[in-house]
């Protein structure tokens, strides 16, 4: 690739006192830049929202839909569709070129083939349960799960068995917090070999999130001491007010993960109990155009409850009004966790997997879903951004069709964050195990010897287009903040370099930025026991964040 014409851009930035000049084109990173994957995605921030439909017939997938097929409601008022596109795995777009030797991105990358499906698997051990049989004085527990994880585990290897070298997979746990276990891949060897070592203990107590009530043998007429269950309830409230954030907490990193890879992505979850808010879940996965898949691994299951007829429910168990499922079919009247996986399916325009033993053909049917996708986008107004969820409805004009989509998005507010939240955020970057393609960044990192010795170059390019930039006449005005940490193999920071800008940019600056990126450099001094970069890019009016991990061990001389 020929180096092109580097050019000088001056942005005026206030809080470092003097005008910065940056190199615009730099020869490094500039060709992977231009290349990057473009795609639909949902973006309320700048008031677009797109919804991806699925539509079938008798026969199997309808590609032939045009625009005029569909109407949106929002909240039941029509939409005008302005953004529309059609993807299929019989033509999909060519894929990004790899990138070249020390050149490190946040976007996840999925080889040189055209992926008929990108898929995540989450194996989830935090909220499937150990422990079901009951404890001495406690009544019979509501369901027995032991063993669901194992038992989805050994279907998800049936599957894996036999993927196609198109399907790209990545696979995470989640337990105390998410783990990757491996991005995005079709190495079907390597997958099996992850999924065949994994350890599938639970490590949530049923006894201690979902207790069943206590009968004492010499009970009071009265019933048991309030003292007695309220203890239970307690302990009960605060491990499922842990639970519910740490899984909302790793939906979030693998939301940023994906966030910029164009077009629908397949979320096969691989749980047994999801006691929580399916709005709150949706409301993470739907803006990265996430469709979510539970798969119950618990397969058939009574559809009434194992307790006594003398058991006292114990209502409610203590989680925050916004994490509590919305509803339900009784307290008791069926297994805990199947309303939520059922709307949540609902909500992002999958499917629930429940009350089955063929758990293969669950995961298989995920994977496949979204053969051909309509990607649907309209704008809001300022109004229409009031912080709440919004109501979809998507009709088509056709008869005899089958479709699927989200039901809803949330409709997030202009409002700045906090500094607070901004700092929130950047916390939870640097501590998620996985980067984040909200902001998209590129990266190139050689070893020098100048300025000081054994030191490291770090020139990297920033895709501007997802930062929110307010127009001020005829200059777009913004700012961003770049943050460079050295980290150990525990994680701990032992370095940070940190720096903000504030743009102001002509309309030929902002569109010589969209084509090159924004550029930086910084040299790195490695400290003793570094392991790992973290390159970080934040945008303050929104607090989103792309975050980029480089291992030391992948640069080479």
């Amino acid at each position: 690739m020929t180096t092109p014409l580097v050019r000088r851009i001056v942005f005026f930035v206030a809080r470092v006192s003097t005008t910065l000049v940056l190199l615009v084109g730099l020869a490094a990173i500039s060709g992977s830049a231009q290349n990057a994957p473009e795609g639909p995605r949902i973006s309320v921030s700048t008031r677009l929202v797109q919804v991806g439909v699925i539509a079938r017939d008798k026969n199997g997938p309808v590609a032939d839909l045009t625009k005029e097929d569909f109407v949106v409601l929002d909240r039941g008022k029509p939409q005008k569709i302005s953004v529309f596109s059609v993807e299929s795995s019989v033509f999909a777009a060519a894929p990004p070129l790899p990138l070249r030797q020390n050149t490190f991105s946040d976007l996840p990358g999925y080889g040189r083939s055209i992926p008929r499906s990108v898929t995540i698997v989450l194996l989830d051990n935090l909220n499937t349960l150990y422990g079901s049989a009951p404890t001495i004085f406690e009544n019979t527990p509501h369901w027995m799960e032991d063993h669901a994880l194992a038992n989805a585990k050994a279907h998800l290897l049936e599957y894996l068995k036999n993927l196609g070298p198109e399907d790209r997979v990545a696979l995470y746990g989640l337990s105390d917090t998410l783990h990757v276990l491996c991005d995005f891949t079709s190495d079907r060897s390597q997958l099996l070999a992850i999924v065949r070592n994994y350890d599938p203990q639970s490590r949530t107590s049923r006894e201690v999130v979902d207790p069943a009530a206590i009968h004492l043998p010499d009970q009071p007429a009265d019933g048991v001491p309030p003292p007695i269950d309220a203890d239970r309830m307690n302990l009960a409230a605060v491990t499922n007010t842990s639970r519910a954030m740490t899984t909302l907490a790793a939906l979030k990193a693998i939301a940023g993960h994906v966030a910029n890879i164009p077009g629908r992505k397949n979320l096969v979850w691989l749980s047994a109990n999801l006691p929580f808010s399916a709005e709150a879940m949706a409301a993470i996965l739907s803006p990265a155009q996430i469709a979510a898949y539970p798969v119950d691994g618990r397969g058939l299951l009574p559809r009434n409850s194992l307790t006594q007829e003398n058991d006292t429910p114990l209502g409610g168990l203590g989680l925050p009004k916004q994490m509590q499922e919305t509803s339900g079919s009784g307290e008791f009247g069926e297994p805990p966790g199947i309303h939520t996986m059922q709307r949540l399916a609902e909500l992002t325009g999958g499917r629930a997997f429940i009350n089955s033993n063929d758990l293969t053909g669950a995961i298989r049917d995920a994977v496949d879903d979204a053969v051909v996708l309509y990607s649907l986008g309209f704008y809001v107004d300022a109004h229409s951004a009031d912080g709440k969820f919004h109501e979809l409805k998507v009709q088509v004009r056709r008869e005899g069709l089958n479709i699927r989509y989200p039901k809803g998005y949330l409709a997030a507010e202009d409002a700045p964050p906090t500094k607070d939240q901004n700092w929130k955020t950047l916390v939870t970057a640097v501590q998620s195990p996985i980067e984040s393609s909200v902001i998209p960044l590129e990266a190139k990192v050689e070893r020098v010897n100048q300025p000081l010795p054994d030191s490291l170059s770090v020139l990297c390019s920033i895709d501007i287009r997802n930062l929110r930039l307010v127009e001020t006449g005829d200059l777009r005005k913004g700012a961003i903040s770049v943050y460079v940490l050295q980290q150990d193999g525990t994680g701990k920071v032992l370095s940070q370099w940190s720096k903000t800008y504030d743009l102001l940019l002509s309309e030929k600056q902002y569109a010589a930025l969209l084509k090159s990126g924004m550029p930086f450099s910084q040299d790195v001094q490695p400290k003793t026991g570094v392991t790992t970069l973290r390159v970080l890019v934040e945008d303050p009016a929104t607090a989103e964040v792309g975050s980029l991990i480089i291992p030391l061990s992948e640069i080479k001389q």
